[in-house]
């Protein structure tokens, strides 16, 4: 079958490089794992960020999103069978990634697709939507779908919750979900050029222009009086944790984030931690391998020198979340990203993801389909 690898020969040269290898099959499952033939990937921008030297300097197919058909199941799966339509979430940083005809992931970041939902809209989902799930219910604590939302009294405060950076994938799914449990409210999203989008699209409450040189007065004006605890933040840099946490109840605020805290190649001197720790909030960065049951803990100055651990009820959480995934589809309460589809199939993906590291690309995810690619047959 055809395999898309991703590395760097050095710390500035990315490339991609199109392989034969053997076909996968039943018997490289693990148990609890799905084989996805696939139909269409998505492409994230830690696909160029993870092979960096400086990161986990690995050199596999970097493909996490996927729509596609069931080709067979780990022996202790119950959910799904071959021929099932679904979409799902690889094990970030492992073999077997989507940027190939078939790939491999665990049963509980795998759900059904609806007859109305195309494979391309499907391949929007599953990294950036899990993301949004971890954030607002693991870390943020508030309150999900399943939750009562009947028992919110007449003149009782609802829980208001800012988005930052609402229209890229990661924000435009925690509002979507946000929006699934109406004790959440007002949602106060920040937004740049695709202002229109959050508040037409995502249905925002509120949406303010992160550039303005006053955009904590106006967070705090739209708050109305009301007591914010929750913050999202999409797209985390020093300017917005400072207006950002500006805002929340002083020692009792909740503040997660996309981007990492601790020092990295891009915040070396950690000044985003330093700055956090000096509000005396509770924070947390999104590390959505939540799902997979572990998380990666930094143990030193370097992205390679990091360890995984457990997370308690990670799977259970990812099985969950996925059941949440496949009714919201199908009773429209949930939807896709808007995509740009890949031109060349496998062929296509180094430019793409070239040009999600070049940013000025609007806020359209990366789709590709497999077999638009040179020597594969529909």
């Amino acid at each position: 079958m055809k395999n898309l690898i991703a590395f760097y020969d050095s710390p500035t040269s990315f490339r991609t490089q199109l392989e034969d290898v053997p076909a996968l099959t039943a018997n490289d499952l693990r148990s609890n794992e799905v084989l996805i033939k696939v139909s269409v990937a998505g492409s994230n921008p830690k696909d160029l960020k993870h092979p960096l030297p400086a990161y986990f300097n690995n050199k596999l197919n970097q493909g996490d999103d996927c729509a596609g058909t069931i080709a067979a199941v780990g022996a202790k799966v119950r959910n799904f069978r071959p021929g099932d339509r679904v979409a799902g979430f690889h094990h970030m940083d492992m073999p077997f990634g989507t940027y190939a005809e078939y790939t491999i992931c665990p049963a509980q970041t795998v759900f059904h697709i609806p007859d109305s939902l195309s494979d391309e809209e499907a391949a929007t989902i599953p990294l950036t939507a899990f993301t949004a799930a971890v954030g607002l219910y693991r870390n943020l604590q508030l309150p999900t779908p399943w939750d009562r939302s009947d028992e919110h009294a007449p003149g009782e405060q609802k829980i208001p919750l800012v988005v930052n950076a609402a229209s890229t994938a990661v924000g435009s799914f925690a509002i979507k979900l946000a929006k699934m449990n109406r004790r959440i409210g007002p949602i106060i999203a920040t937004a740049g050029a695709s202002a229109d989008f959050v508040r037409k699209e995502l249905g925002a409450d509120v949406v303010l222009d992160y550039r303005s040189p006053n955009i904590e007065d106006e967070l705090k004006a739209a708050l109305k009086g009301l007591t914010l605890n929750h913050v999202f933040d999409a797209a985390n840099s020093l300017a917005s944790i400072k207006y950002l946490t500006a805002v929340l109840k002083p020692g009792k605020g909740r503040y997660t984030c996309t981007m990492a805290v601790a020092p990295s190649i891009y915040d070396p001197d950690g000044n985003a931690e330093k700055l956090l720790q000096k509000t005396g909030l509770w924070y947390e960065h999104i590390w959505v391998g939540d799902v997979f049951g572990t998380r990666l803990v930094r143990t030193g100055t370097n992205m390679d020198q990091i360890a995984a651990t457990d997370k308690a009820e990670g799977v259970l959480f990812g099985s969950i979340v996925s059941k949440m995934f496949e009714m919201g589809l199908e009773n429209g309460s949930l939807s896709g990203h808007p995509f740009e589809v890949v031109k060349g199939g496998l062929d296509g993906v180094d430019a793409a993801l070239r040009k999600l590291g070049g940013g000025n690309r609007g806020n359209a995810k990366f789709v590709t389909r497999i077999a638009d690619t040179v020597g594969i047959a529909a």
